[in-house]
């Protein structure tokens, strides 16, 4: 609470780094903290402080990373005080940044994630203590007032459950690159259907498109308060029906449709884009996607699992024995 009053001035001058977060559900940094300091809740919000003076003047910022539910990686959510406002600012976030990832590794997160522009100086910082590029991201969007073709023939979707985590494995597999599994820890949890919990803003559920008992397609749907985020994860044998995919999702979570609604694809789902262009959607934004995979504190095991044999071991040698078998 010590750190109240400061908390709200730097978040004023901060800069949000998840743009689905800022253009579906803004979430206060503060809030957030606050959430994670009161409430008993395994993900939640990780806030560092940075408050010291020197000879050259007062130095204060903040940082914060969401911890993702059930998985040992966060993301890099804010930072204050923004890049524009100069005055050692850059200093600040490699020096907020370096104290968050070692924070991470001591609680035993093995990836930092931050979703970035790619041609500023916040992705540079990040580069410089030791982020990578791995994906890029284009995000495009559909306005509250444009018109869903309603005699399109689209598929059939149901609401995703807990007993498709196989299938949907399995396709995480078919459609993600090698090099993206990898970066990503084979992190095929973020498809799967998950509960509400305190710390989440909107509601996060997912349809499935099934064929034949084999999941073939995944849409998650972030609805919040200014708008809807789509994500899909389709079979490259069956990109051709992306169209009637995306007009069925609309379908079903647009309603009055008065909110606009986002789509991200990555780039190597740009085979996609002509699909969403068809049902309306318009590029709107670009952004990289950044990790670092960090070390974590290991267990400290026992030098001597067996204790020394005190002498000489007597070994003797068995003679081989002859077997007589039956015929019959």
């Amino acid at each position: 609470m010590r750190d109240y009053f400061l908390a709200v001035t730097l978040e004023k001058q901060g800069t949000a780094l998840d743009l689905e977060e800022r253009l579906i559900h803004p979430l206060s940094p503060l809030r957030s903290a606050m959430l994670a300091r009161l409430l008993p809740v395994a993900a939640g919000a990780a806030t560092y402080i940075l408050n010291f003076s020197d000879e050259s003047g007062v130095h204060q910022g903040m940082a914060q990373a969401q911890i993702r539910p059930g998985r040992p990686e966060q993301d890099v959510v804010f930072i204050a005080p923004s890049l524009e406002q100069g005055d050692g600012s850059h200093a600040l976030w490699q020096r907020m940044l370096t104290h968050l990832c070692v924070k991470a590794g001591e609680s035993g997160h093995q990836r930092i994630y931050a979703r970035l522009n790619n041609d500023g100086d916040e992705a540079q910082i990040f580069r410089n203590i030791g982020f990578g590029a791995y994906a890029e991201e284009l995000i495009f969007q559909l306005s509250g007032d444009s018109c869903i073709n309603s005699n399109a023939v689209s598929l059939v979707l149901r609401r995703q459950i807990a007993a498709d985590s196989w299938s949907v494995q399995r396709l995480y597999v078919a459609a993600t690159p090698r090099a993206v599994q990898v970066a990503e820890g084979l992190a095929q949890e973020q498809w799967q259907a998950k509960s509400r919990s305190f710390d989440n803003q909107g509601r996060r559920y997912g349809y499935v498109w099934e064929d034949q008992g084999e999941i073939l397609a995944v849409i998650n749907v972030h609805s919040g308060k200014l708008g809807h985020w789509l994500k899909m994860m389709v079979h490259p044998d069956v990109n051709q029906e992306a169209s009637r995919l995306i007009s069925a999702g609309l379908k079903l979570i647009r309603g009055s449709r008065q909110r606009p609604v986002y789509c991200s694809l990555r780039s190597y789902q740009l085979e996609l884009s002509a699909s969403l262009e068809d049902c309306g959607f318009q590029q709107f934004a670009r952004q990289v996607v950044m990790v670092k995979h960090n070390t974590v504190r290991a267990k400290d095991f026992l030098n001597r699992l067996v204790l020394p044999f005190e002498g000489a071991v007597e070994v003797k040698r068995a003679s081989p024995t002859m077997v007589k078998s039956e015929q019959s």
